[in-house]
């Protein structure tokens, strides 16, 4: 995040230039200006940030999850460069502009791209085909990836959309089923879905309570973590909570409060101290969907402060 602008998207992009000085020209002759770090063009409503990377002989490990053809990996083991773009919008809003630029970085040399979110990579035609098709079950195959690790499953890639991964203890064939469906429900509808909820894939499927935690797949600063969060899928059968039409929201938030205090004292702060912080915080009201809308803005999600203890250990272990 800069200034005021939420970089939601970073993409990885191989490409036949091997110099900036080439870049620019193969871009200009598409239609995009790169200029210093950033790259523009008249039918973009964004500017990307850009840098340029020298290929160091690792490019083909980008795109090692089968997702490209032999030919294909070939060609991308032999890039003259890269260049890794910040891009100051989330996936689901600007498919269509991210589409036009993934196009034009086709034309002018690209030869796949990689999303950082996820460390998915494809041909630069796969991605064209996915977020012009308005399928989100593509989009989602596309962009986001689904890891098993001691029983429990999780998406990574859904902070390049502005939402929250998710988990799940269970076998591996109905965790992606879940998984799955609990994540394009979110890139097709973007309800609006807090701790307490309950969600099931169909009818004939138990619910689950979700419950939104800090990630602690990933630490801070990483591509791959997600400012977003996870939601955590609990037992089978769980039961929704009640919910009023609104919500407290910390201002500032609670992660800078603790973050600040912290800083203040030297050392970790303590539960009573974390708890009192809490209830001596100032908040303003606001209805689910508006405090949505101001996390995105924001670029992150803040504690849930029922959960505030836990949560600040699970998000400072993250930091370490």
């Amino acid at each position: 995040m800069t200034g005021d602008l939420v970089y939601g998207v970073r993409l990885f992009v191989p490409g036949t230039a091997a110099t900036m000085a080439q870049w620019q020209g193969s871009l200009g002759r598409s239609g995009l200006t790169l200029d210093g770090q950033s790259l523009t063009s008249e039918t973009l409503g964004f500017r990307a940030q850009v840098e340029w990377v020298e290929n160091d002989g690792s490019f083909s490990q980008a795109f090692g999850h089968g997702t490209m053809s032999v030919e294909e990996q070939c060609a991308v083991v032999g890039a003259g460069s890269a260049l890794i773009l910040d891009l100051p919008v989330y996936l689901g809003a600007a498919a269509g502009e991210v589409a036009m630029l993934i196009s034009a970085l086709g034309d002018a040399g690209a030869l796949g791209v990689r999303l950082e979110q996820s460390k998915l990579g494809w041909p630069v035609a796969r991605w064209i085909r996915s977020l012009e098709s308005g399928d989100p079950w593509m989009l989602y195959r596309c962009a986001v990836m689904v890891l098993q690790d001691r029983g429990v499953s999780r998406s990574c890639g859904m902070h390049a959309f502005g939402l929250p991964d998710a988990q799940v203890e269970a076998p591996p064939a109905e965790a992606n089923q879940l998984l799955g469906s609990l994540n394009v429900y979110q890139l097709a509808e973007d309800p609006v879905l807090v701790s307490g909820d309950t969600f099931t894939p169909d009818l004939d499927t138990p619910r689950r309570r979700l419950e939104r935690w800090p990630d602690d797949g990933y630490p801070p600063g990483r591509a791959c973590h997600n400012p977003f969060g996870t939601w955590r899928l609990g037992a089978e059968g769980g039961e929704a909570d009640s919910r009023g039409e609104l919500r407290p929201v910390f201002i500032p938030p609670l992660v800078a409060l603790l973050t600040a205090a912290e800083e203040k004292v030297g050392r970790g702060l303590r539960r009573e101290e974390v708890e009192r912080l809490t209830g001596e915080g100032v908040c303003m009201m606001m209805t689910h969907a508006d405090a949505k809308n101001l996390e995105r803005s924001r670029g992150y999600a803040d504690l849930e402060p029922e959960l505030v203890w836990r949560q600040w250990q699970v998000l400072r272990e993250s930091r370490a």
